[in-house]
């Protein structure tokens, strides 16, 4: 037995040694890269990708697209392309997909003929008509169905008054103006007054801590003008979330339904000065819970359990190695890919598709969409 033994041992040796020699010949053979914001722009995104650069450093590739995106688009454009001129890329996974990225992609695939490149934009700033046919796959949040979902929160509450934080650059994107007028129309008739507020644009002359201090002034010009009555407040950019929610948590009567990318760690964290457990993602929503608790803020706050922007990138590489290892049917494998999903968010999300104000369906324009969650369910018991 003891003979038998040894054997067993010494085969699983040296099958663990074939695996792990078959295991770096597949990593030397393709490689994926990223593009993300800084952190400035989207920590989550940031995090995700730099976690599968520290867990993958021979297939990663990793950069991020300039802060100022809006006004170096050809900083970002250059930077995608600079990703397919290594032969060895065989994915390029963009989020956020700002600015730039429709250009580029269309660039790779038709000037360069890479037409091997899974194409992956995540949270597309350009219209679904421009973005879809660039790409293999785009994801995004179901923006719409957002809007609704502000507005019912709003009314749960009972709220009064609902504000529209944006400015006149997001408001030339397809999917936020159908989000903002879903979120009026539904407001209105649930008999909500809906005001639309400008503020800085992060990208322009004040920058972020500009555009910041702008909305940090205006909540509670906004509260006093409202004076008694509840308000539900949603701003559209990224960066401004951290005002917002430092702003709303010290106003007794304002409410915040959602961030513009419904996450657990989407400002929370820096806005309350709180640890960002990015491998806990209950742990962080119980930590953000008691918070809220002890700020009588707990009935005041919601978002969505899971950090989508995470989820992309993480569900997107992993599909982008079954692609890589020719365990796909073509580039847009549904199959695949909800597995992708499913594994990354620790359960199945069912992928919609995005269809415009015409009835034009986007087949690789998928839709992500969950429910807002109830901080107090989080609470100690």
């Amino acid at each position: 037995m003891k003979k038998l033994l040894c054997v067993l041992l010494a085969l699983s040796m040296v099958m663990g040694l074939c695996v792990t020699a078959v295991a770096e010949e597949e990593k030397a053979s393709y490689k994926i890269a990223i593009m993300t914001g800084t952190t400035s722009q989207g920590e989550e995104e940031y995090y995700a990708a730099t976690t599968l650069l520290e867990q993958y450093p021979d297939i990663v590739l990793h950069d991020t697209y300039p802060d100022n995106f809006s006004s170096e688009v050809e900083t970002t454009i250059s930077k995608l392309v600079a990703f397919a001129g290594d032969p060895e890329v065989k994915a390029i996974i963009f989020v956020q997909a700002v600015q730039g990225a429709a250009a580029a992609f269309k660039q790779i695939a038709e000037d360069m003929g890479r037409d091997d490149i899974l194409l992956i934009a995540g949270v597309p700033a350009e219209d679904p008509a421009d973005i879809s046919p660039a790409c293999d796959i785009v994801l995004a949040n179901d923006e719409i169905g957002c809007g609704y979902q502000v507005a019912d929160k709003a009314q749960e509450w009972g709220c009064e008054v609902l504000v529209h934080y944006s400015f006149a650059r997001h408001l030339s994107y397809e999917t936020i103006v159908a989000k903002r007028d879903a979120m009026k129309s539904t407001a209105e008739g649930y008999g909500i007054e809906f005001v639309e507020r400008d503020c800085p644009d992060p990208t322009g002359d004040a920058g972020m801590s500009g555009a910041q201090a702008a909305v940090l002034e205006d909540i509670p010009k906004v509260m006093e003008e409202y004076a008694g009555k509840k308000v539900c407040f949603y701003c559209t950019n990224c960066g401004l979330q951290v005002a917002l929610q430092q702003a709303i948590i010290n106003e007794p009567n304002a409410y915040y339904a959602l961030p513009c990318c419904p996450s657990p760690y989407h400002g929370f964290q820096e806005a309350f000065g709180l640890t960002a457990t990015y491998g806990d993602i209950e742990g962080a929503i119980k930590n953000l819970a008691t918070y809220l608790n002890e700020h009588d803020a707990v009935n005041r706050f919601s978002t969505w359990a899971l950090p989508v922007n995470m989820s992309m990138i993480n569900a997107g590489y992993a599909y982008a190695v079954e692609y890589a290892e020719g365990r796909t049917n073509g580039k847009v494998d549904m199959d695949v890919l909800n597995k992708c999903f499913a594994d990354a968010a620790g359960g199945e999300i069912e992928l919609g598709k995005y269809v415009d104000a015409s009835g034009t369906e986007y087949d690789n324009y998928l839709l992500i969409a969950l429910e807002p969650i109830n901080f107090a369910d989080y609470l100690e018991k």
